[in-house]
């Protein structure tokens, strides 16, 4: 795919709610975390019927041109985007078939995926540079999902309008009280309100609930 300095049009996604494909998530170690996040923006531009171009994308995700003209090469040779001259087509290419036995994604990955579904549920569809950040935490600060997850329901008890800014706040204090587990949360209860509730999933939303305990059954069981 050749580089782009000029506006393009993006299709492919009309009429859909922008939600993170699977797929993508399974395909992130492939494309690199660059490139799944300039097709999550493309996506938000052509939800919202803008055009848009490098120069565009390159001020959101706050990279260079080039990076995102690489992510773009990529997006294409994986079969992400079709290049179709005047028009970027997304796309969701078809996997390879696999044992069933195999799971697609690792437990990182599944986790992340479910904390997306549940900041979904709890605060609304995050944004791009929400999912940047979410994923910053988890991957940057060893954060577990389940922290993050417990994080996200103490700030919906505490004020009317969640944002990110107010979430990070609550995770930059607990990650100098040394927690970055469950168990270390746990064992630290005065740290969240919704700990000293008779039971967190109580505060969940159903549909999050309803996710964890197929992800995580022990979490449950215990």
């Amino acid at each position: 795919m050749s580089s782009r300095s000029d506006s393009f049009i993006i299709k492919g996604l009309e009429k859909q709610p922008l939600q993170i494909p699977v797929e993508l998530l399974i395909a992130q170690k492939a494309l690199g975390i660059t490139a799944v996040m300039v097709w999550i923006n493309m996506a938000m531009f052509e939800q919202q019927h803008q055009p848009v171009n490098v120069a565009l994308i390159s001020e959101a995700m706050n990279i260079s041109g080039a990076e995102v003209n690489k992510a773009l090469a990529c997006l294409a040779d994986h079969g992400w985007i079709v290049d179709e001259g005047s028009e970027i087509r997304l796309a969701i290419p078809e996997l390879k078939p696999v044992d069933p036995d195999v799971e697609l994604l690792d437990p990182l990955q599944k986790g992340f995926e479910w904390l997306i579904n549940f900041w979904t549920n709890r605060v609304g569809v995050p944004t791009p540079e929400d999912m940047q950040k979410l994923m910053f935490w988890v991957e940057q600060k060893g954060m577990s999902h389940e922290v993050i997850a417990v994080a996200i329901e103490e700030m919906c008890n505490s004020i009317d309008n969640p944002h990110m800014g107010y979430l990070e706040g609550i995770l930059r204090h607990w990650i100098m009280e040394g927690v970055t587990t469950y168990q270390q949360l746990l064992d630290k209860p005065y740290l969240a309100k919704v700990l000293n509730q008779s039971r967190l999933e109580s505060q969940i939303h159903p549909e999050s609930e309803r996710k964890w305990k197929e992800l995580f059954p022990d979490e449950f069981d215990s």
